[in-house]
């Protein structure tokens, strides 16, 4: 700061208003940049919680029952299944088809847990995949690992 004006106070140089100028324009631009890689603030507003299903998981499998009750009980429902072995993301596609897909993101490895009509919705930086786990908005770059199913009777079987 240098020369004193009239009412006492102190007034920046040209030199030093630009740089402080230019110091907050920065910080401006770069806080523009920021919400893309934290939070959830990419995610769709209207994205919610996938219901949670338990799986029993043996040699390399998933089971579980779908019953009247379940969130995969009809065409279209989706739903975060947890085990011991994996998490994965199932959709019912069809009466007797299933899509199931890991349920961690390939961009930093953040468990998917909600979904915006039929995609899923990655809570950590807001990647988007669809049921058969193709991006369809990034910031990831690698589509989901796939799984295949086998339903008979009522039970789902996810091969890992």
């Amino acid at each position: 700061m240098h020369p004193i004006e009239d009412t006492g106070t102190l007034r920046p140089s040209r030199r030093e208003f630009c740089v402080h100028a230019c110091q907050a324009a920065s910080l401006v631009a770069a806080g523009a940049m920021w919400p893309a890689c934290g939070g959830n603030s990419t995610s769709p507003s209207n994205a919610t919680n996938l219901s949670t299903i338990n799986a029993t998981a043996a040699a390399g499998t998933l089971s579980l029952t779908i019953d009247a009750a379940s969130p995969l009980a009809a065409v279209g429902g989706a739903a975060l299944v947890n085990s011991s072995a994996a998490n994965v993301l199932v959709s019912r596609t069809a009466q007797d088809t299933f899509a199931a897909v890991t349920a961690v993101c390939t961009h930093e490895a953040c468990t998917i847990n909600g979904i915006s009509g039929s995609i899923y919705v990655c809570p950590c930086h807001g990647s988007q995949f669809s049921a058969s786990g193709g991006v369809v908005k990034g910031p990831a770059a690698q589509p989901l690992r796939q799984f295949t199913t086998r339903f008979s009777g009522n039970v789902l079987t996810i091969t890992l």
